[in-house]
């Protein structure tokens, strides 16, 4: 008898069948169905586990319906192969449970399963590497040689983020405008990779847009993508660990050639200790197949249930399953709220008229650019502010192709008619569109938005806009405006949780169209689930869960509109006052769900302005035209046709510090402009200005201060004792004139870390076990910094509080801060240096006795005397004293001086590890 495994995720289904030499003949006739099943190379023969036949079908993506696609695979799999040669199913596979309760199927623990599919068909593997469309996997194997039972040893999975996995390429090449299929042979033949961040999927997608405005290639980006998305894994899920080969990659990632380049680099493993099998995709469904065919024991053919859903029919995709699992079939088993409603929003796209020339004389025209990362408009108004073209385009990290092609369509129709008096750019790709159109002024996208509202609500509506909501693709904006001024504003951060391009992904997910069909269904829904307002990420996933559960699209779309709601209202406006006239305006408004929800929540009118997906482009060709007027110079235009631009684009690495910043030098007709570095100091033009600054330097004066004992003690006493190493990291930004005081007067030689540094940054990501705060990472590579100097000992002093002016006020130092000496210890990459490890615990807050009795018990193991360990303390006491003095003096001059000057200052506040940490910060 044949078995089935059936391994449903959250971006696809795979099937496995499993047979005896019995049904070689059935086996055969099947294998040649290629619509059905893989054949791999053009081959039409069963594969093969042990004396056992092996089929598996094609790589299908669900596209949203789990249900509907396992109903529509089975179906075609038992025309070709009949239920009566099937003992039993089995289901793996985040989504199964569902489809498991549906089949009467066992289901069966995807670790489990991937193991046993792996331990049969390569005997060899140690360590199983999986990537999937939500989850990412580590498994290493051990296998008992007399029996050949594989086992799991240790193993390691993603947390509730999918940051780094297949969903996230699917989308990013989906927005490149690749195939997710072409990527790998693109990324091979990409010279270099543009660098994107690991640590989240979201600062990944930002980190690609400000690659694409320095000028990278998408190919480029792509490539940096797969770099990024395997160091994303090693830091997260390996952790540190040992990895033993023979080590196979397997999941729908694995398809991807250049995050298997990149994933072979990155563990440094040979080609003999690394390969991607040839059912890189199928290895859950063909453990499942296994296991029900050792273990079944032919339950569901017994029952005459194999492949036959429990109610007749498969579950109505309407039919929420509650998340106990027993489930009532209600919606009220999920938390829903209020259905949207246009009733207070109010919809003026329908205002917009065609411009029509007067006369047949030439006009003269400003042009407004505006460059977002998903969106890239381009406005002409005339001498009135009256639009007479507007272009919305998708910028598909193309942003040059994309301004040229809008500026050759503005030539075509309309070029004969005017005349462009000036130029202005706006948006995140403002700087790099701005050189190359020869742009009269380059603004932020406040001032432009601002400056578009306000024309547009003076002259349009005659109604004074007082708050605006901006949301586009990559970010969100929140504009407060008096009397016509800006009196308070909001970003969202470098996170673009709650804009436009999460419900892009989230409508492509589920084969919806975000143009008119998303807002229609979501209107259409009565009880929209509340997804939250958490990261994207985490609310994909609760998509993908809900809707392995049956929840309907209407419900979900609608969810998703309420979700961009609260996550802006509660993440970039927060306690700020909303005011009564409010405009909705940027991509997002175009979706009325959203523009709905807004009105649901605050209980306020919304109004969604005319031209509201290209404000931003009024209002820079408006800052052009007043820039003009005020200036009163011609504009510097280059033309319709930026192909005629001679301009350059050339990569290098700046050496002016340990940053090591990759610049990209943009030469436009001879002028040369730079992106990349984060100082500013060798490439960009400082601002020629009059004035001077009233005070010194304080933050290189505290950075002076804090390293004087130090230098001092190194200068005095280098070499003398054993060397004792002190990380230049978390709260030795504090307390380093102490602790160098102190260890050097008890007779150690203290050594400090480098500063932190691109390698030491990276050195700390991937040594760090858990999913810590960056410090806390930056802290590990300064230990394996300090390993490197080889030092005798490494001082990790546990401090639990610090002093405070009031004896009621408490000062405890964070869980992390606190536990930190003992998980550095505790690291796998630093085992082999436990015994270096000093770590006692101290307690400032308790006073100078306490400390004094923490830090002699300190002493007492090296045998120093107990007056030389009184002294040292007092020393240490003493040092950290004066620098602290320094400070305060320094602080009380500087405000005395701007008291005097009338001059403003600025206070920086953070934590010192954060603040005084350039390569931190």
């Amino acid at each position: 008898m044949a078995t089935l495994g059936i391994d449903i995720g959250t971006i696809s289904l795979k099937l496995a069948v499993i047979g005896d030499e019995k049904e070689r003949s059935l086996f055969e006739q099947a294998a040649q169905q290629s619509d059905l099943f893989l054949q791999s190379n053009g081959d039409t023969t069963p594969g093969k586990i042990g004396d056992r036949l092996l089929l598996v079908s094609n790589y299908h993506r669900i596209k949203g319906s789990p249900v509907e696609a396992t109903h529509g695979m089975l179906e075609e799999l038992f025309q070709t192969i009949p239920e009566e040669h099937f003992s039993g199913i089995r289901v793996t596979g985040s989504g199964a449970r569902l489809i498991g309760k549906g089949l009467d199927a066992t289901f069966e623990n995807e670790f489990k399963a991937i193991a046993l599919g792996i331990g049969a068909l390569y005997p060899e593997v140690r360590t199983i590497f999986e990537m999937g469309g939500e989850t990412s996997k580590f498994i290493q194997l051990d296998r008992d040689e007399p029996t050949g039972m594989v086992s799991i040893s240790d193993y390691e999975t993603n947390g509730d983020c999918a940051a780094g996995t297949g969903s996230f390429m699917d989308q990013q090449a989906t927005r490149l405008l690749y195939e997710i299929e072409d990527v790998g042979d693109i990324v091979m033949d990409a010279g270099k990779a543009a660098t994107i961040a690991g640590r989240c999927s979201v600062f990944a997608k930002s980190d690609m847009i400000h690659a694409q405005q320095k000028g990278y290639q998408p190919p480029e980006i792509l490539k940096g993508l797969c770099d990024a998305v395997i160091r994303n894994y090693k830091g997260t899920i390996t952790k540190g660990k040992n990895i033993e080969p023979k080590v196979v990659f397997i999941g729908g990632v694995a398809a991807n050639k250049g995050t298997v380049q990149a994933m072979q680099q990155a563990f440094k493993l040979k080609d003999d200790e690394f390969f991607v099998p040839e059912y890189y995709a199928w290895m859950g469904a063909i453990g499942a197949a296994l296991l029900e065919a050792e273990n079944g024991k032919g339950r569901q053919k017994e029952s005459g249930r194999v492949g036959k859903w429990e109610s007749g029919s498969p579950p109505s995709p309407h039919l929420l399953i509650s998340p106990s699992g027993g489930g009532s079939g209600r919606a009220e088993d999920f938390p829903t709220t209020a259905p949207g409603s246009l009733e207070k929003v109010t919809l003026l796209r329908d205002w917009i008229k065609p411009y029509r020339f007067k006369g047949e004389g030439v006009v003269d025209a400003y042009l407004g650019i505006d460059v977002g990362s998903v969106s890239t408009n381009l406005v002409v108004i005339d001498d009135d502010g009256d639009v007479i073209k507007e272009i919305y385009t998708k910028t598909d990290a193309r942003p040059i192709e994309v301004v040229n092609k809008g500026l050759e369509e503005i030539a075509d129709e309309i070029g004969s008619r005017i005349a462009i008096r000036g130029v202005g750019t706006t948006g995140s790709g403002r700087e790099l569109i701005g050189e190359l159109t020869g742009a009269d002024t380059i603004k932020d996208e406040i001032t432009a938005h601002k400056t578009g509202a306000m024309y547009i609500g003076n002259r349009l509506i005659d109604k004074e806009v007082d708050t605006i909501f901006e949301i586009g693709g990559q970010d969100s904006k929140f504009i407060s405006i008096e009397d016509g001024v800006v009196v308070d504003f909001a970003m969202n951060d470098a996170c673009a949780a709650g804009t436009g391009s999460f419900l892009e992904e989230q409508a492509e997910k589920l084969q919806i169209n975000i143009i008119g069909q998303f807002a229609e269904m979501a209107l259409q829904s009565e009880h929209p689930l509340k997804l939250g307002e958490r990261c994207t990420v985490f609310m994909g996933q609760d998509v993908a869960s809900y809707q392995q559960r049956g929840a309907s699209k209407e419900d979900l779309v609608a969810g998703l509109a309420f979700s961009i709601v609260h996550n802006y209202l509660n993440r970039v406006v927060r306690e700020r006052r909303i005011g009564d006239v409010i405009y909705f305006q940027g991509g997002t408004a175009y979706n009325d769900s959203v523009a709905a929800a807004f009105s649901m929540v605050l209980d306020k009118e919304i109004i969604v302005p005319p031209h509201n997906g290209v404000v931003g482009a009024i209002g820079a060709a408006l800052l052009a035209k007043e820039k003009i007027a005020m200036t009163d110079t011609k504009t510097r235009f280059r033309g319709y046709d930026l192909n005629k631009v001679n301009y350059t684009v050339r990569e290098f690495v700046c050496k002016g510090c340990s940053n090591a910043c990759d610049i990209r030098e943009v030469t436009v007709d001879g002028e040369k402009t730079y992106w990349g570095d984060k100082c500013s100091d060798r490439f960009r033009k400082r601002a020629k200005v009059d004035k001077k600054p009233v005070i010194s330097d304080l933050m290189a004066f505290r950075e002076d201060e804090l390293l004087k004992p130090y230098e001092k003690i190194k200068e005095q006493h280098a070499g003398r004792g054993k060397s004792i190493g002190l990380a230049r990291s978390m709260y030795m930004y504090d307390r380093l004139p102490f602790w160098a005081t102190f260890l050097s007067e008890l007779g150690f030689d203290p050594v400090l870390s480098d500063p932190t540094d691109r390698k030491i940054r990276d050195d700390g990501v991937e040594a760090t076990v858990a999913e810590p705060c960056f410090p806390i990472r930056v802290s590990h590579g300064h230990i394996q910094n300090l390993i490197d100097k080889g030092v005798d000992y490494i001082f990790q002093p546990n401090v639990l509080n610090e002093e405070t002016d009031a004896p009621n006020i408490e000062s405890h130092v964070c869980a992390w801060g606190q536990t930190l000496p003992y998980v550095l210890r505790r690291a796998p990459h630093f085992e082999p240096y436990m015994d270096r490890f000093l770590i006692p615990t101290i307690h400032f807050r308790r006073g100078l006795e306490a400390v004094k009795g923490e830090l002699r018990a300190f002493a007492k193991p090296f045998g120093i005397p107990k007056g030389k360990v009184e002294w040292a303390i007092q020393r240490a006491y003493a040092a950290q004293s004066d620098f602290k003095l320094k400070l305060q003096q320094a602080g009380k001059e500087a405000l005395a001086i701007l008291e005097e000057k009338d001059e403003l200052g600025i206070v920086l506040v953070g934590r010192p590890y954060n603040i005084h940490d350039k390569g931190i910060n």
